[in-house]
């Protein structure tokens, strides 16, 4: 994806720098990401199916439909963590587009 191009990821425990293309010091929960592991992500079903000009992965080995709505997540989100702090949500510079 480019910078400018208005389908921008979110992101959770996960940080990068993007430069000519490539991500480098690419990590999860702080840990470098191992090559050998496989890791589980998460998804709108919208980006997973192509939406905003991603990958479609919803015909990938290991790709599950959980069929959750994600405005009722967040709904249920909002309403078991309330009050929230918007800024325990700002960007930490944990992504980096060079």
């Amino acid at each position: 994806m480019k910078p400018d191009s208005g389908a921008y990821p979110q992101f959770a425990n996960v940080s990068f720098v993007a430069k000519d293309g490539k991500l480098n010091d690419l990590k999860i929960k702080g840990e470098p990401v191992d090559p050998a592991k496989t890791y589980r992500m998460a998804t709108l079903s919208f980006n997973a199916t192509g939406g905003d000009g991603y990958p479609n992965i919803a015909d990938k080995p290991g790709y599950v439909n959980t069929g959750f709505i994600d405005a009722e997540v967040l709904k249920e989100y909002i309403e078991k963590n309330s009050p929230l702090d918007a800024a325990a949500y700002e960007p930490k510079g944990e992504v980096s587009w060079q």
